[in-house]
């Protein structure tokens, strides 16, 4: 059919209309339902806009839920602007990883190495015993060096990527082990870590340096073509490549990106404590993941995306927060993490369907 057959059609449905509207005017019978009745139609339209919000906002409803629960429960230690603060210098560093974990989600790989690349990154700081200059040098340089080697077994060679990072992780682990010792070696650099610890506005550097990490993030991936083409590469990768797309490039980079993000998390972490442990990543790996996929059911279901991440991370720290305030035993830490996340997904998906909320709204009445 052309254009003109198509404007031709217009034109008829026009003069229909108008004409059912002339003669509903002589026999109210005849009047033509108006936009906002309700319908079938409008039914349906209303389960699906309802269905959407709950797929997009579930998580983030999860925040305020989760605020208010502690405040009423420690109204006088987690209802404060102190402890808001804490929360978000504390958790700069699950911030930054879930950065760097995003975009390789994003592109279909793994990177588990971060855990053990996030002590390795302190403990170089303090293998030479040189300036702080040299030292963040040196430190950084072995991060990109270990991206550079998760890329090559796992781009070049094609090792499953969860196998080779989960190996490397074990490697990082070792390198930071052998560079302190076996011990935790106290910051040398009494100006690193007070740039580290300074507070603008009550919250830590670190804070402002992950929050721009992850808008960093959100632009690239939504108003770049090199983010549209990280989704199309994880989503496809070889028709990604008949497409042109120089998938293994943006394999390479997000794997880079990771290791940068894991210094940054080593970093942060060494200039809090004041201190260069192996150890400091250990507690990270589930928290971080978490993270991310809480973030896959948020403002964007069903896609990797930046600030469902950042949502995902606000909901495991408010909510570890509040464990460590009402001074819980500390292995409800990693319950409540693992636990968070089966949860948040199957309401997801129980809620995000029509046959769900038409059973809530049974259950409700």
């Amino acid at each position: 059919m052309t254009n003109d057959d198509n404007a031709g059609n217009e034109t008829a449905v026009d003069v229909r209309v108008g004409e059912g509207n002339k003669e509903s005017k002589e026999n109210p019978a005849l009047e033509l339902p108006r936009a906002d009745d309700r319908g079938p139609a409008a039914g349906a339209s209303g389960h699906l806009r309802l269905r959407e919000f709950v797929r997009a906002y579930l998580v983030v409803l999860l925040i305020p839920l989760l605020i208010l629960v502690f405040s009423l429960l420690a109204p006088s230690t987690f209802a404060t602007f102190g402890t808001a603060q804490t929360l978000l210098t504390t958790n700069a560093a699950l911030l930054i990883l879930a950065v760097g974990q995003t975009f390789v989600f994003v592109v279909g790989e793994f990177d588990l190495s971060f855990a053990g690349l996030i002590g390795m990154s302190g403990c170089l700081m303090v293998w030479l015993h040189a300036g702080v200059g040299t030292a963040l040098i040196v430190s950084l340089a072995g991060a990109l060096a270990i991206g550079l080697v998760n890329a090559f077994f796992v781009v070049i060679l094609g090792v499953n990527s969860l196998i080779a990072t989960l190996g490397m992780s074990t490697v990082t682990t070792g390198i930071a082990l052998a560079a302190t010792n076996s011990q935790t070696v106290p910051n040398p650099f009494t100006g690193f870590g007070n740039f580290i610890t300074y507070r603008i506005g009550g919250l830590g550097v670190p804070f402002y340096i992950a929050l721009a990490a992850i808008l960093i993030l959100w632009g690239v991936l939504e108003r770049t073509k090199l983010g549209r083409n990280a989704y199309f590469a994880g989503s496809g990768r070889k028709a990604a490549a008949y497409a042109g797309i120089k998938v293994n490039r943006i394999r390479t980079l997000a794997l880079l990106v990771s290791a940068l993000t894991s210094w940054l998390a080593g970093l942060f972490l060494f200039g809090q404590s004041g201190s260069a442990d192996a150890t400091f990543g250990t507690g990270y790996l589930l928290t971080v993941i978490a993270a991310v996929f809480l973030g896959y059911t948020a403002i964007r279901p069903g896609r990797y995306n930046a600030l469902g991440s950042l949502v995902g991370m606000l909901v495991l720290a408010v909510g570890t927060t509040g464990i460590e305030v009402l001074a819980a035993p500390i292995w409800l830490t990693d319950v409540f993490s693992g636990a968070i996340l089966f949860v948040a997904v199957a309401l997801a998906n129980v809620l995000g369907t029509v046959k769900g909320l038409r059973a809530l709204r049974s259950v409700i009445d």
